[in-house]
């Protein structure tokens, strides 16, 4: 005796079942929609830092006072301490990107575009230091903070008024460890624009009978 059609449904083995079939597929895509979300989204943490970075590039970071700008390399490094390793390269790449491309604009400034440059890094480095004299005549010793890594300010892209902080000292021997490190990451050209910048900063500090 010949079996319906709902009877050879039910004596169907689970897996050839078209509702199971179909909701495998389903659940399929649904899993490789998400999958596909979680990989293109931006990381919360890496936004963050983007958005730092941002703001002390803006013309606003100018006023900050000593504690706001501490306050900014504070949050700063401790977002910094959630990424990844792969995170930090990346974000290290596109600092030196900019920093590359900064370092190219001020190359191809006239020698009265460049003195005027160089003249308002100095004068913000100097009041930096003034804010930390007077600090510290006040019993605060902790020393002034600059500009995040990268940027292309008072005393160069890696010169004074770059983050400090209160990390903990290394030794000789990390400290050029740590140097090599960042010198392997960056590209011969990019080594050349920024010597190139440090002797204009020096020279032009000697000019105006500035420490160097």
């Amino acid at each position: 005796m010949a079996m319906s059609n709902k009877e050879l449904i039910m004596h169907q083995p689970i897996y050839k079942r078209r509702w199971v079939r179909r909701s495998a597929l389903v659940l399929l895509v649904l899993l490789i929609g998400y999958g596909t979300y979680r990989a293109v989204r931006p990381n919360p943490n890496m936004k963050k830092i983007r958005q730092i970075q941002s703001e002390f590039s803006s013309a606003q970071a100018k006023d900050w006072t000593p504690e706001q700008r501490r306050e900014k390399f504070q949050e700063m490094r401790s977002t910094m301490e959630k990424l990844t390793p792969a995170q930090r390269d990346e974000l290290s790449a596109e600092q030196m990107k900019r920093e590359e491309a900064r370092l190219k604009e001020y190359a191809h400034m006239s020698p009265a575009e460049k003195a005027k440059h160089l003249d308002a890094q100095i004068d913000r480095m100097e009041k930096m230091r003034q804010q930390f004299a007077q600090r510290n005549a006040n019993g605060n010793g902790q020393r002034p903070q600059g500009q995040p890594p990268g940027a292309l300010g008072a005393g160069g892209p890696r010169g004074p008024g770059s983050p400090g902080g209160n990390r903990p000292s290394l030794s000789p021997e990390e400290r050029e460890k740590k140097r090599k490190e960042r010198l392997d990451k960056t590209t011969p050209e990019l080594r050349a624009l920024r010597d190139m910048y440090r002797k204009d900063m020096e020279s032009r500090r000697k000019q105006r009978g500035l420490k160097v």
